[in-house]
């Protein structure tokens, strides 16, 4: 097991100060830590990124230090995920948390969900979708970001945006279509597409094979026309 912690600057007072964000990764697998650790510290964000690759060598890291997120696996030597969320809401409560598992399954997912994770992430998945979600924890990104999408990426941002409570838009373009779904605290509340409005609008947007699209956390619906549960409304859509 290893673990590296950055240096911090002292005040003229004493106190440690500094602007980056800290997190905190916990996996057994160090290949898995290395590559994740060195895409966050290389996205052009100022993130602290502190290693260990078992629960109790986590622990000891926070007893020594608050962090603004943790990134855990659940299945590791020693002190698993779960436990460790329990620990550090009790050590640091305003302290975001992501679960990372190759072992996904309803009941863990609702168990995560209730000891107060941020997120949770089933392995494999992409770097840049777990990027995605740290700067959303950490609050990096304001100006919204944009990419290429097929459909079936669309639904994982859409449950994205869900799990992680997200009030913002999403601009959907398809060659000459276009279409718009609103998310307000996690809830999918409006679509829109042509004339379509809510559900009808929503699926329309989500058969689409592929296109582009554009997250703007500042825009807001007008109105509601969709009241389902976003998982009720994915699950529709399989």
């Amino acid at each position: 097991m290893s673990f590296a912690v950055p240096a911090l600057e002292e005040s003229d007072q004493g106190e440690i100060v500094t602007d980056s964000k800290r997190v905190l990764l916990v996996d057994d697998e160090e290949d898995i830590t290395w590559a994740i650790s060195k895409s966050l510290r290389n996205s052009g964000n100022a993130l602290e990124v502190v290693c260990a690759n078992d629960g109790n060598v986590a622990l000891q890291l926070l007893h020594q230090q608050a962090f603004d997120l943790v990134i855990s696996d659940i299945r590791m030597p020693g002190k698993d995920g779960l436990q460790l969320v329990l620990d550090i809401r009790k050590l640091h409560p305003e302290t975001k948390v992501i679960i990372m598992t190759a072992y996904g399954s309803a009941e863990v997912m609702e168990r995560a969900d209730k000891l107060g994770s941020f997120f949770y992430i089933e392995k494999p998945f992409e770097i840049g979708y777990l990027k995605r979600l740290v700067f959303q924890a950490l609050q990096l990104e304001a100006a919204g970001f944009s990419g290429a999408v097929d459909s079936a990426q669309l639904r994982d941002l859409v449950q994205l945006y869900c799990s992680t409570r997200s009030s913002s838009s999403l601009f959907i373009s398809d060659a000459n279509k276009q279409g718009k779904i609103y998310f307000n605290n996690g809830d999918v509340v409006h679509a829109e597409c042509g004339t379509l409005l809510g559900e009808r609008a929503f699926y329309n947007i989500l058969n689409w094979t592929n296109g582009t699209f554009e997250i703007n956390h500042n825009d807001r619906a007008r109105n509601r026309t969709i009241s389902r549960d976003w998982r009720s409304l994915l699950h529709q859509c399989v």
